[in-house]
């Protein structure tokens, strides 16, 4: 699946926003009320966490998938 990371990473103000979603994890955050505050899915829980691959570095980041776009 083709995503869009969040506009709130580093990546994604360099220049490199699009990427391929090779994993994807369930985790529940231990202190993360910073966290809850930047995503848009701030009563869950479980968060799904995403291992993406971008297309400009080819680095791999994790991002939360709720706040990922996805293009195709």
């Amino acid at each position: 699946m083709r995503v869009q990371i969040p506009a709130y990473t580093d990546r994604w103000m360099r220049g490199d926003r699009y990427g391929h979603v090779i994993n994807v994890t369930r985790r529940r955050p231990k202190h993360a009320v910073r966290a809850a505050l930047l995503t848009s899915d701030r009563f869950n829980a479980d968060r799904e966490v995403a291992s993406v691959k971008l297309d400009k570095s080819g680095l791999t980041i994790r991002v939360y998938l709720a706040d990922c776009e996805v293009v195709s």
